[in-house]
């Protein structure tokens, strides 16, 4: 527990430091309103087999139309709708803790719509305050064992309190950081489920290498998702689990826009006060290597090896408890995967093709995963006034 601590005050460090700004805030005009039609249409194939995870396909879109009003630079407000869509899809789950995959049971309506109501606040010119519904830039920097893509597909955005820093702490130190509270699941008095929300700390700090073409990059991720309520129906256990990373990871800037990294991640898994998963704590390894041309096209090469690991919000690919049926524990993880995509955007229109794949090898079981994808994602706007 100690150790998680630890992570706790690294990661708050990260917000709390005064910094530069390296990324300002975007200039706006005072007192402006816009429509905003933010969303994307996805196809999904999930090929899995076996023990470990089910197979399964995602196809269908998300809409997210909004009115944004900005002031003086200081405060950005957006009001709307978050609409999620599977094609021959009838029913969704009648909870906001939605997910990769949920019960049929406990159904609501063929439409699937939750609000969307933002307030963002340019604390400074590295640091921002959001109230209500976020989209997180770069999925709040967690690798992929700890966040899984697929929730931007399969889950209502996240709403609660986000704050998020940005900057550099010197000519060669620079960082990015976010901290938030994501609250999942609300109940009232006599509820028959149970209050759930998530935080999260994540960042990274950078460190370019003088007289050298090298960036040093050193990741710190911490996950606490808490399951319990003090008014429910009935007596049920609290649950408390835990996530936590870190590492070093090695970046070489090539030609202007390639680069290639390399990257090891050390992660533990932790749950206090409560019995739903069969051990207590547990670990995983995450070497990686990727190469990337700008936003545009990646390879990645990763290997994963775990004991005892449950993921919060990552693929179930990764755990070491089988999430066909709950119950089967796998002594040993180890993975060996090969991922890419394609990203085509026009010069200057509101729009991004996705394209990508990915090939996983589970050693132990001895099956080969496999994934593709496709996503169109869209954001046009109109001036209002």
């Amino acid at each position: 527990m100690r150790k998680i601590l630890g992570v706790i005050g690294l990661m708050g460090l990260i917000g709390l430091i005064p910094v530069k700004p390296i990324n300002p805030i975007h200039a706006q005009d005072t007192n402006t309103i816009d429509l905003r039609i933010d969303g994307y249409l996805f196809f999904i194939d999930d090929e899995y087999f076996g023990r470990r995870i089910e197979g399964y396909t995602l196809p269908g879109f998300r809409l997210n139309p909004k009115v944004v009003w900005t002031n003086d630079k200081h405060l950005t407000l957006s009001g709307g709708v978050s609409w999620l869509h599977y094609w021959g899809a009838h029913s969704y789950p009648n909870t906001m803790s939605y997910s990769v995959l949920p019960d049929y049971s406990d159904t609501a309506t063929i439409m699937h719509i939750v609000p969307w109501l933002q307030a963002k606040l340019h604390l400074a010119d590295w640091l921002e305050l959001t109230l209500g519904s976020f989209d997180p830039d770069d999925y709040h920097y967690l690798p992929t064992p700890l966040r899984d893509i697929e929730r931007e597909v399969a889950a209502d955005p996240e709403c609660g309190l986000m704050l998020s820093a940005w900057g550099d702490m010197g000519e060669y130190l620079w960082g990015t950081a976010d901290w938030w509270i994501d609250w999942r699941e609300f109940i009232w008095n006599n509820s028959p489920r149970q209050e759930r929300f998530t935080m999260g700390l994540s960042g990274r700090i950078y460190y370019d290498i003088p007289l050298t073409n090298l960036t040093l990059v050193m990741p710190l991720h911490f996950l606490a998702q808490h399951v319990g309520g003090q008014v429910l129906a009935t007596t049920t256990p609290i649950q408390n689990n835990f996530n936590a990373a870190s590492g070093l990871g090695i970046q070489y800037n090539m030609t202007e826009p390639w680069a290639v990294g390399l990257h090891c991640l050390a992660m533990c898994y932790h749950q206090h006060g409560n019995t739903a998963v069969p051990f207590t704590q547990g670990w995983g390894l995450y070497p990686m290597l990727k190469v990337v041309n700008g936003k545009r096209l990646a390879f990645e090469f990763s290997y994963w090896q775990g004991e005892r690991f449950v993921p919060l919000l990552g693929s179930w690919l990764y755990s070491n408890l089988s999430s066909v049926d709950g119950t089967t524990v796998f002594d040993r993880t180890q993975i060996l995967s090969f991922t890419t995509y394609y990203n085509w955007r026009p010069k200057g229109e509101p729009f991004n093709l996705h394209i990508g794949g990915s090939a996983h090898y589970d050693i132990g079981e001895q099956q080969m995963q496999f994934a593709v994808h496709c996503a169109l994602a869209f954001w046009p706007s109109i001036r209002l006034h």
